[in-house]
């Protein structure tokens, strides 16, 4: 729904997240320029936003979408993606028969999968885990030894160096080894590519460089990139090179508003009440256990100390304590900044709760 320049008033029902579509349109224009400067293809994850009236938005100004399922599949077409790129850690026969013919690319997750689908008719790659050594959250860290995120890199290389003839249809290689990453990463991950794979690159038709990419961010070292690309593709003029880069594309574009329902103080904590749940709304607080962005908090202490918690029956259902600048009402609304990557789309209806609406401003 898209709400007028006074949409986001207490008329609005809480929850909901709200999108500011003037940010999110700052946003592509960076990604497109990156695109045309770079001579580079940046997909849309949509495992990372996938509201169907702002899709479209997204398609018009990106190469296309990288999906998982025939669920996704269905909402890239819907908004008209040019280039629609599939992968997962396993997929079964009659799935990849289904999406097939509507996809541009697929990677393939491990070296049993591709024994089983490499003669089906699509531009096959594999997924590779690099192992790379970079400081990473282990809940999304894809470099580690038992990850079962794509095949082992000295696996894969034993592979094709002793019988190259089962590769023969090998067309890409996938690679999603770095994680909010503001140039430095990717540097690596070059060095890894131009020492490992001399044999392979030459023989292939496109490259995924996967996520992590943080390249909306205003301290991402985009010189650093493009230097790095440059260097690349004057060895492998050939190969296309396609970018993941999920939370870049909506990262800053909205917030998610909640309301205080009740306070109370609990040896002397404040404990506020929201319209909320870490296990609905707000998944990401219980998977990952960030700190979230709340307006008008700060991280020096005041007077105005409140435990923010969830309105389920889960006692742990706690988003955080946070430093008000003023004490908080019952009616209040509670904003999150930088709501609009990895949220709406792990939304639930745990213990009743209605999912939250969504506006676009």
């Amino acid at each position: 729904m898209k709400v007028g320049m006074f949409g986001m008033n207490n008329i609005m029902p809480t929850p909901y997240f709200i999108m500011y579509e003037n940010k999110l349109i700052q946003n592509l224009k960076k990604l497109n320029e990156l695109e045309e400067k770079s001579n580079i293809h940046i997909l849309h994850t949509l495992k990372s936003f996938n509201q169907s009236s702002v899709l479209p938005i997204i398609s018009a100004k990106l190469s296309g979408m990288s999906i998982t399922s025939p669920k996704e599949l269905e909402m890239a077409k819907n908004s008209h993606a040019q280039h629609i790129h599939l992968y997962a850690p396993a997929f079964t026969k009659s799935s990849l028969d289904n999406m097939l013919r509507h996809i541009s690319t697929l990677s393939l997750n491990s070296l049993n999968q591709w024994k089983r689908f490499q003669t089906l008719p699509s531009s096959k790659g594999l997924r590779i885990n690099p192992k790379l050594h970079l400081v990473i959250p282990k809940h999304c860290n894809p470099n580690l030894k038992a990850s079962r995120l794509g095949v082992d890199y000295i696996e894969f290389l034993e592979q094709y160096h002793s019988n190259p003839k089962q590769f023969t249809t090998l067309e890409g290689l996938h690679f999603h080894a770095l994680f909010q990453d503001k140039g430095e990463g990717l540097k690596l991950l070059f060095e890894h590519l131009n020492a490992h794979y001399q044999d392979v690159l030459p023989q292939l038709k496109w490259l995924n460089l996967g996520g992590g990419h943080d390249f909306t961010s205003l301290d991402y070292d985009v010189n650093l990139l493009i230097n790095e690309l440059n260097s690349f593709q004057t060895k492998y003029p050939k190969l296309k090179i396609y970018f993941e880069p999920g939370e870049s594309v909506t990262k800053g574009c909205g917030d998610f508003v909640s309301s205080v329902l009740d306070i109370v103080t609990i040896d002397k904590l404040n404990i506020a009440i929201l319209d909320t749940s870490i296990e609905t709304h707000l998944l990401d607080v219980a998977i990952v256990q960030q700190k979230l962005k709340v307006k008008n908090t700060q991280e020096k202490p005041t007077p105005h100390l409140y435990e923010l918690t969830g309105n389920s029956c889960l006692q742990g259902d706690i988003i955080g304590t946070y430093c008000f600048t003023e004490a908080l009402n019952i009616g209040q609304r509670i904003v999150f900044e930088d709501m609009m990557p990895y949220t709406m789309v792990k939304m639930t209806e745990f213990n009743g709760m209605e999912k939250a609406g969504f506006y676009l401003h």
